[in-house]
């Protein structure tokens, strides 16, 4: 592939005159932006987006960082990101890390390139970021908030979240609802439990929230709580709590009715029948777009949550009638 400077000597014209073709401003007759676009595309010739941020001043590269573990969710928000992204014509170039070490020296080399923006999702909850980090680029982080100058932090009301989960098996006639979570700390982790604890405590219900490893951990607490549904934290969640009752010889959702939390286009593929909350990942991809392109500066913008979550009715929760009816033993 030629250069912009070996296609201007090709074309008997000026670097200048070559920018001015491709890229259709003014200063240049039709007969020869024509004569150079056809030269261009004989020799394969493609402007260098670095150069072109240079010579334009214009930053176009968004750095995007997710955890290699659990990637499933994580790969399909930022693709989510880089199609809205894309269609503003930002580049968008993703990296996968595999712990808080590989985490921060990504940092450092994005942070280096001068970027547009950084959209992350951190390795864990609360972290600082320093100034080197920050000062030449936003920093958007989703799921678990850091501290930092410029650095603003895009999710969802998960509190709310956890209480449309209650509502809607509420209406489904369920009344003994279980909540199974995870040990990690997270916001997202911490306000779908909220949600969820208001929610029940409003109807007079008691809540209860477990966190859990593993099959033997879900069923211990299935069997302690007796549910007529669990609402899970997220989908993978659910296929496993789905998997553990089945092994334990309970049908779902004759037996005991299983809500997930995501619908993200891979999982969906891979196990289209779970019942879920969509994952509001298109309104989380304007956000970030909005805060690159400076709506951040408007009042309490960044702060504010994004998005909802909708109901996905499939094959996992089934309406019951509380009234005299008491929940399988397992």
């Amino acid at each position: 592939m030629i250069s912009s400077l070996q296609l201007a000597k090709l074309c008997g014209v000026s670097q200048g005159t070559v920018d001015r073709a491709l890229h259709t401003r003014l200063g240049i007759n039709t007969a020869t932006q024509e004569k150079i676009l056809k030269i261009a595309k004989h020799h394969g010739y493609k402007p260098n987006p670095a150069a072109r941020e240079l010579l334009g001043g214009k930053r176009t590269l968004v750095g995007a960082l997710a955890p290699a573990k659990g990637s499933v969710f994580f790969m399909d928000l930022m693709n989510a990101i880089r199609q809205v992204l894309i269609r503003e014509r930002f580049r968008f170039y993703l990296y996968s890390f595999s712990d808080e070490t590989d985490f921060f020296e990504a940092m450092d080399d994005f942070a280096a390139r001068r970027c547009a923006a950084l959209v992350t999702v951190p390795p864990r909850e609360g972290l600082k970021l320093a100034t080197r980090h920050t000062t030449n680029q936003p920093i958007i982080t989703l799921l678990s908030p850091c501290h930092g100058a410029s650095v603003y932090f895009v999710a969802p009301d998960e509190v709310n979240t956890g209480r449309q989960a209650v509502e809607y098996l509420w209406r489904k006639g369920h009344r003994r609802i279980l909540h199974l979570t995870y040990h990690r700390e997270a916001t997202g982790i911490h306000d779908r439990a909220e949600g969820y604890r208001q929610a029940m405590r409003r109807r007079n219900a008691a809540p209860d929230v477990r966190k859990v490893a593993d099959n033997l951990a879900i069923m211990r607490a299935i069997r302690a709580y007796r549910p007529s549904a669990v609402f899970c934290h997220n989908d993978w969640l659910a296929l496993k709590t789905i998997r553990a009752l089945n092994q334990a010889g309970l049908r779902v959702p004759e037996d005991i009715s299983v809500l997930g939390v995501d619908n993200s286009p891979t999982f969906a593929d891979l196990c289209p029948d779970i019942s879920t909350l969509q994952y509001p990942m298109t309104a989380v991809a304007e956000r970030c777009l909005a805060i690159i392109q400076g709506g951040f500066a408007q009042s309490g913008f960044a702060a504010r949550p994004v998005g909802r979550f909708e109901i996905v009715e499939r094959q996992t929760v089934g309406r019951v009638h509380p009234r005299g009816v008491e929940p399988p033993r397992p």
